[in-house]
């Protein structure tokens, strides 16, 4: 991991769903101002026009969620976020709210270093146009509100793999296998992996952990006698009439980057295991 240096300017951006996000945005930006440059946006205004000026470090406050979109704000460049976690599990999130006053500082004047987590590149292809995205977790085809069968159509590398009946599929990061992958019963990849993990949904025939790929594209065709929709990081939706085909792969240009403690590597297991109450039994000690 390379090591964090002290920002100049920082970008503090908040789940504007959430009042006491926005007030630790600017309990955080008073502290602070005095030695950096500071300015403080909610992530919705962010998405939609961006941020006033280019930040060394970017804080979220929020939840995973919000880490989503604060890493579709910062898509293309090298800015690190800094999550402060006001929400329940805190995957991508570094620190929780109440810790704030004792730990931020050290992060703030050098301490850390950057983690870097790979993402989708993800083309949805029509026979007269192309859409591109990025995503940090995953992209997701699924039904409507109607039950109805998806078949969903996967080729790896033009070839065909499997095509799929039940609720949809999921294409994943490492960083989106623990989310809803996992809860589809799909496994957890190291952070570090720059593998794919595809998981359908509630299929009838079905590949129990799910296929992890490295270094492939898988490309999707899916129909129904409904309507389908494609959510992207949870939160930009398209509908999938609209597209012939979905091509996904590892983004080997674009990252996203991540401010940790410098023992990051050596505790990431040991906090997931207890973010998921995976922790059972006691330590057995060595003779």
């Amino acid at each position: 991991m390379d090591k964090f240096y002290k920002p100049n300017t920082i970008a503090i951006l908040f789940n504007e769903k959430l009042n006491e996000c926005e007030l630790l945005a600017n309990k955080i930006k008073n502290d602070i101002k005095d030695d950096f440059e500071v300015f403080v946006q909610n992530t919705a205004l962010s998405l939609e026009n961006g941020l006033p000026s280019k930040p060394d470090l970017l804080i979220s406050i929020g939840g995973d969620g919000t880490i989503l979109r604060c890493s579709k704000v910062l898509n293309g460049t090298n800015c690190p976020i800094l999550g402060i976690n006001m929400g329940n599990l805190g995957f991508l999130c570094e620190i929780d709210s109440n810790e704030v006053g004792n730990k931020l500082q050290s992060y703030l004047n050098g301490n850390a270093v950057i983690e870097k987590r790979n993402k989708l590149k993800i083309n949805l292809i029509s026979s007269n146009s192309k859409k591109e995205y990025s995503a940090l977790n995953d992209i997701v085809i699924s039904r409507g509100s109607k039950i109805r069968v998806v078949n969903v159509e996967a080729l790896i590398n033009g070839n065909h793999f499997a095509t799929y009946k039940g609720d949809g599929i999921v294409v994943s990061t490492a960083t989106g296998s623990t989310a809803y992958s996992l809860s589809l019963g799909g496994a957890i990849l190291s952070p570090a992996s720059n593998k794919m993990i595809m998981k359908p949904i509630a299929a009838h025939t079905s590949l129990m952990g799910g296929l992890v790929t490295e270094d492939v594209i898988i490309s999707l065709r899916a129909s129904s006698n409904e309507d389908l929709s494609i959510s992207v990081d949870g939160f930009i939706d398209n509908k999938i009439d609209d597209f012939d085909q979905i091509d996904v792969e590892i983004d080997k240009e674009n990252k996203a980057f991540f401010v940790r403690t410098e023992n990051f590597e050596d505790l990431y297991w040991s906090s997931l295991a207890q973010k998921l109450d995976l922790k059972k039994g006691d330590v057995i000690s060595g003779k």
